[in-house]
């Protein structure tokens, strides 16, 4: 082998060489490309997730608001029944006693007197 050939075969080793290293260089930048990309998703990620951890502790707070707040109406709701039962007694009383001032009111009429 020349050393002519030899120069050559040189020659495209090294721009075998360089085209490689021009290679790897590309890939390189890719993958740092690549790794900010990630970063990035990781942080918007983690943002995402803080988001997300807030959204759920104000739904749970609402929730417990729900709760106490249908405690309270059950109770409301159990005094209403009450009220109620203890309005229905007294209109019945009152109804009797109505009907008794009736009775005598008609027996003035008829000429009765009141009985006691």
């Amino acid at each position: 082998m020349s050393s002519e050939d030899r120069v050559t075969r040189l020659e495209n080793a090294f721009s075998t060489l360089a085209e490689l290293a021009a290679d790897h260089h590309r890939r390189i930048s890719r993958l740092e490309e690549s790794f900010v990309s990630l970063v990035d998703l990781t942080r918007n990620h983690d943002e995402g997730m803080d988001d997300l951890r807030a959204a759920q502790a104000e739904s749970e707070r609402k929730i417990a608001a729900l709760a106490d707040a249908n405690i309270r109406t059950e109770d409301g709701q159990a005094r209403l029944v009450v009220a109620l039962e203890r309005l229905a007694d007294a209109q019945a009383h009152s109804d009797q006693r109505l009907d008794a001032l009736i009775d005598i009111v008609q027996g003035w009429r008829n000429g009765q007197p009141p009985t006691p």
